[in-house]
C-alpha cells in the first residue's frame, strides 16, 4: 500500500471522527487544531531533510496525536496511541512504524520530552499557535476549554500571566522553530506585555 493513501486514509478517518463525536465544548482541541498541527508539521518538514517514510510517520501522528480528546480530557495522549496503533495495525502495518507513530505522540505530552527530529518536529507543531498572529483567539478558546473540562477559572489578569508566563517559558525545538517561530512568538510576547 503506497505511503500517501495511509495518510490519506488517516487524515479521512480522523475528520470523520472528530466531526462525528468531538463535543462541540472542545473549542481549543478540535479538527481546526489538528489541521493546524499537520499543516504546521508539513511546513516545518520542508525545511528539516526527512525521509519519506519519517513524513509519513509524522503525518500519521499529528492527525492522531488529539484524538484521545474523543474519550477523556486528562491523559488523552494515551487513548490517542490506542486509537493511532488500532487504526495503523487495521492496515497492516508493522510494529515498527506503529511504536514510531506512538513515540510522536507522547512526545506531545507536557513537558515536552523529543527524542530524534520528527518528534521535535510534531512537538513544535503542537506548539505553532503560540507564534500565530491569531495567538489571542487560540488562548481564549483555550480558556473556555478549561472552565467546561477541567473546571478551571481564571481571572483576565490570571489568564493574561499564565499566557505570558507560558509564552517566555517555552522553547521550540527544531532549526526553523528556534528561528522562524520563535521570531513570530516574540511579537506575542511583546503584545502580551503591551496589554499587561
Amino acid at each position: 500500500m503506497p505511503a500517501i493513501s495511509i495518510v490519506k486514509r488517516a487524515a479521512a478517518y480522523v475528520k470523520s471522527l472528530m466531526e462525528e463525536n468531538l463535543p462541540s465544548t472542545m473549542y481549543f482541541h478540535n479538527l481546526k487544531h489538528t489541521l493546524g498541527v499537520v499543516n504546521a508539521a508539513t511546513e516545518i518538514a520542508a525545511h528539516c531533510k526527512l525521509k519519506k517514510q519519517e513524513l509519513t510517520i509524522l503525518t500519521i501522528a499529528a492527525w492522531f496525536h488529539d484524538t484521545g480528546y474523543l474519550y477523556h480530557y486528562n491523559g488523552h495522549e494515551d487513548t490517542s496511541m490506542i486509537i493511532a496503533g488500532t487504526f495503523l495495525m487495521q492496515h497492516h502495518y508493522n510494529n515498527d512504524f506503529i511504536q514510531q507513530v506512538w513515540d510522536c505522540i507522547e512526545a506531545t505530552k507536557l513537558p515536552q520530552s523529543p527524542q530524534n527530529l520528527i518528534q521535535q518536529i510534531i512537538c513544535d507543531a503542537d506548539m505553532h499557535h503560540l507564534a500565530s498572529v491569531n495567538y489571542l483567539d487560540f488562548a481564549h478558546d483555550l480558556k473556555q476549554e478549561w472552565e467546561v473540562h477541567l473546571d478551571k477559572q481564571y481571572s483576565d489578569e490570571e489568564w493574561h500571566a499564565l499566557n505570558l508566563s507560558l509564552l517566555q517559558r517555552h522553547q521550540y525545538f527544531t532549526e526553523y522553530g528556534k528561528t522562524v517561530l520563535q521570531a513570530m512568538k516574540k511579537k506575542n510576547i511583546e503584545l502580551m506585555k503591551f496589554q499587561g
